[in-house]
């Protein structure tokens, strides 16, 4: 099963982006996206998420038991961009609000995310006092903790000292090993070596390749 783009064509007013793309991407990989700047590495991402729509053909996914688009969940070059709350619990919780959680269950899973990323005596805390490295933390964990099937990554290393990209790289890699389908956008071949797949883009045309030794 496969993600596929048919005949897909996007522009941002009247500067196209891609125009009849046809590109397949494996299901529930961990895919590298990569290309210059200004290539549409993010508009791609966006457009597999949902965030952006088509202005013609179609993006197909592999469907559920239950016949339901896959989630995604989309995770910032800067996670600060995604901040919408003054406060680090709320900031957690905020997915399971718009979902209407039970207030007990979603209570439960906010105490036990922040003792996961090491913030419980911080839950009051604003974001903006965070480091770097606990940004990136918290921005993934309310990303993650309404448990999507896909994670889109944009750059998400590109702020942290390299403890914190380490640290970064062993939570994203559990979390691949877990089930959750990665696509890493990225220019840093340290990261492309991590992926099994890598889409590339160029002059508004991507293509789908197996990494090499991942087969």
């Amino acid at each position: 099963m496969s993600i596929r783009f048919i005949d897909v064509s996007f522009a941002y007013k009247e500067k196209p982006v891609f125009s009849h793309l046809n590109l397949e991407i494996p299901e529930s990989n961990w895919v590298a996206i990569t290309g210059n700047c200004g290539t549409g590495k993010s508009t791609l991402a966006k457009l597999i998420a949902g965030i952006l729509e088509p202005d013609s053909g179609r993006i197909e996914f592999p469907k559920s038991s239950n016949d339901e688009i896959p989630d995604f969940g989309y995770l910032f070059q800067n996670p600060e961009d995604q901040f919408v709350h003054f406060f680090i619990e709320r900031e957690i919780a905020f997915n399971l609000e718009n979902q209407n959680y039970p207030i007990e269950m979603m209570t439960l899973k906010v105490r036990n995310s922040l003792g996961e990323i090491g913030l419980s005596d911080r839950r009051k805390d604003s974001p903006n006092r965070l480091s770097g490295g606990e940004k990136q933390r918290l921005a993934l964990m309310g990303t993650m903790i309404s448990e999507p099937n896909y994670l889109i990554l944009d750059e998400p290393s590109s702020y942290l000292d390299i403890l914190a990209q380490n640290d970064l790289i062993k939570r994203i890699t559990a979390l691949h090993a877990s089930g959750v389908g990665i696509f890493w956008i990225t220019q840093n071949e340290q990261e492309k070596a991590l992926t099994k797949f890598c889409i590339e883009i160029v002059d508004g045309n991507a293509k789908c390749f197996p990494m090499k030794g991942s087969c």
